[in-house]
């Protein structure tokens, strides 16, 4: 599903988040994925989850990660390591590097939907089109909610940019008993939501958010074990509906209502990612005014989708598409 689109002032800006399961084993095992993956899509933001590093990986000059990492594809890097727990949880954010003035070289709007049928974007698809490349640089990036309970596991970053707020997340799991269940949904769910709703532009969480929150989003819905399974028990979706309640729209859902096996999560250990059955973990939550179309709107969501194919991990990453306009 798209939009139509008619203007001749519009950019388009794509952000991906992928839930990384171990950013090493990454960098060892695909050591192309993160850049086949920039460059392919053309990206300009990348948001990983459960790096599972410490300041010292980032640091280390053997593990090539901090100066080393996108930054021949020309990315801004910020991370965030858990400092309770080692090899733990950790996020990180590649933001695409820009001039303070002049304009952004960016796809037209015919092979940025082309590139989504499968073609790779190179500088010869692109045309400059003049924007203010301000508002594509962040003004200030967070690493904290200012809440202890939360913050030592390094699960966000927030990103300011001038027309909007986007905060990568990288949601606890409740366990596989359920351990943490109370406090993800009573505290954790809460205090995030707290957090965003004192933000005073509109707002974009993305990453994984650990919940399967419909029958369309788990393969094989019904099941009796799911009651009692991290991600799909009755608790964490009615907190993840009381989110969306509190004025927040999930940007697949909204564009997809209706899609069946868009799955972001496949179990390695049971072998289901190639018989797809997998659940969907990984969203883009996003303010209502993202999907306001009027003239007035400056940043509108146009798509989200998930990238199967790309393979690391035992998720996918999952995308988001901006229209970005003068």
């Amino acid at each position: 599903m798209h939009f139509i689109l008619t203007r001749p002032f519009l950019i388009a800006f794509k952000i991906a988040s992928w839930n990384v399961a171990g950013l090493r084993a990454v960098l060892k095992n695909h050591p192309d994925a993160l850049p086949n993956l920039v460059k392919v899509h053309n990206l300009d933001i990348l948001m990983l989850q459960e790096t599972k590093l410490q300041e010292s990986h980032v640091d280390d000059p053997k593990l090539q990660i901090k100066g080393h990492l996108l930054e021949e594809e020309g990315y801004d890097a910020h991370y965030s390591c858990s400092t309770g727990k080692k090899g733990y949880s950790g996020t990180a954010v590649f933001v695409k590097r820009r001039g303070a003035k002049g304009a952004k070289k960016q796809q037209k709007l015919d092979t940025f939907f082309g590139a989504k049928r499968g073609a790779t974007s190179t500088d010869s698809d692109s045309t400059d089109l003049p924007i203010d490349v301000a508002n594509l640089i962040p003004r200030e990036v967070a690493f904290a909610m200012s809440k202890d309970e939360h913050d030592k596991e390094g699960r966000i970053i927030t990103l300011d940019f001038p027309l909007f707020t986007l905060t990568n997340t990288y949601v606890p799991n409740s366990g596989q008993k359920l351990e943490r269940l109370e406090y993800r949904t009573e505290q954790w769910d809460k205090d995030f939501l707290a957090y965003h709703q004192k933000m005073d532009l509109p707002v974009i969480l993305g990453g994984d958010l650990n919940v399967a929150h419909t029958n369309l989003d788990v393969w094989n819905d019904g099941a009796k074990h799911l009651a009692t399974q991290a991600g799909v028990t009755q608790q964490e979706r009615d907190s993840f509906q009381a989110q969306l309640d509190a004025g927040f729209v999930d940007a697949f859902r909204k564009l997809h209502p209706n899609a069946k096996g868009h799955y972001s999560y496949w179990s390695q250990r049971a072998g289901n990612r190639e018989p797809n059955k997998g659940l969907r973990l990984d969203y883009f939550i996003c303010s209502p005014l993202f999907f306001d179309d009027s003239k007035e709107s400056k940043v509108v969501v146009r798509d989200s989708y998930t990238l199967p194919g790309v393979i690391g991990s035992d998720h996918c990453p999952v995308v988001l598409e901006l229209e970005i306009r003068k």
